[in-house]
C-alpha cells in the first residue's frame, strides 16, 4: 500500500469520525470497520462526486448511514441509531471533504455538519434563529435519532441557513470547547 496524503487524510478522518461517535457507544475499531464497509472513500475520490446535487448526496448519504447501521448490527454492537451514523458520515466528509478543499463545489454546500448536543443547545439558544423548532432542538438526543427524525432535523436546520450559503456554516454555533452529551 502506498501512503500518500488521501491514505493520511482517510486516517485522520476516520479516527476523527469514531472519536466523535463513541461517545458511550463502541470502539474505534468497530466504527472504522462500520464506515469503511461503505463506498464512502471511493466515492469523494471522484470527480462526480463533487458535482452532486444536494438529492444526490442525500441518496448516498442515506446509503452510508444505512449500511454503517447494518455493519454495526452485524458486529453485535447495542444500541444502533441513525444519528451516530449520521455523525460519523458528517465527521469523514468535514475532515477529507470541507476541510480538504471542497467546501465551494456543488456537493460541498449539501454536507451535513455533524449534529450534537452542544451545537443543537446553541441553536435553540441563539437569538438570531427564530425557529419554531428551537425548543424540541434543545430536546433532540443526537445519539438517538433514528433515520426519519434525522432527516426532519436535517430540513428544520436547512432553513436556519440562508439558502446562497453553504450547510456547514451552520458550524458558526458549534464550538468544540463546550461539553456535549
Amino acid at each position: 500500500m502506498l501512503y500518500d496524503l488521501s491514505e493520511h487524510r482517510h486516517r485522520f478522518a476516520v479516527w476523527a469520525a469514531a472519536r466523535a461517535s463513541q461517545r458511550g457507544f463502541t470502539t474505534v475499531e468497530n466504527l472504522r470497520y462500520a464506515l469503511e464497509a461503505t463506498d464512502i472513500r471511493s466515492a469523494i475520490s471522484k470527480s462526480e462526486f463533487f458535482k452532486l446535487r444536494a438529492s444526490e448526496f442525500e441518496a448516498l448519504h442515506r446509503r452510508w448511514c444505512t449500511s454503517i447501521c447494518s455493519a454495526l448490527n452485524q458486529r453485535e454492537v447495542s444500541n444502533v441509531r441513525y444519528g451516530r451514523a449520521a455523525k460519523l458520515v458528517a465527521v469523514y466528509l468535514k475532515a477529507t471533504v470541507i476541510m480538504g478543499g471542497g467546501a465551494d463545489t456543488l456537493v460541498g454546500s449539501s454536507i451535513h455538519p455533524p449534529i450534537d448536543r452542544t451545537l443543537l443547545q446553541k441553536l435553540a439558544a441563539s437569538p438570531r434563529i427564530r425557529s419554531p423548532h428551537q425548543t424540541a432542538w434543545r430536546k433532540t438526543r443526537w445519539t438517538q435519532l433514528r433515520e426519519s427524525e434525522y432527516y426532519t432535523l436535517i430540513a428544520q436546520l436547512r432553513e436556519v441557513v440562508p439558502r446562497d450559503l453553504p450547510f456547514w456554516m451552520l458550524e458558526e454555533y458549534w464550538n468544540a470547547t463546550e461539553d456535549e452529551e
